[in-house]
């Protein structure tokens, strides 16, 4: 039983700081170059992220 509970902490370790992040950066990559191929400008990371998005539009707002 504490094998399994063992095995079942290292996967979900493993999962979390190697696996999510890769993820993450390979969809922020893809959401960049297909907003390159639309617009045609130079586009950074962040101007594609959800959060920072949100944020700009609660300071046009104000």
């Amino acid at each position: 039983m504490a094998i399994s509970i063992a095995y079942g902490i290292a996967i979900a370790t493993l999962l979390t700081l190697i696996v999510l992040p890769l993820l993450l950066s390979t969809s922020n990559w893809f959401k960049v170059k297909i907003k390159w191929l639309i617009t045609g400008n130079e586009i950074t990371k962040e101007e594609v992220e959800r959060a920072v998005i949100d944020s700009k539009y609660d300071e046009n707002e104000l």
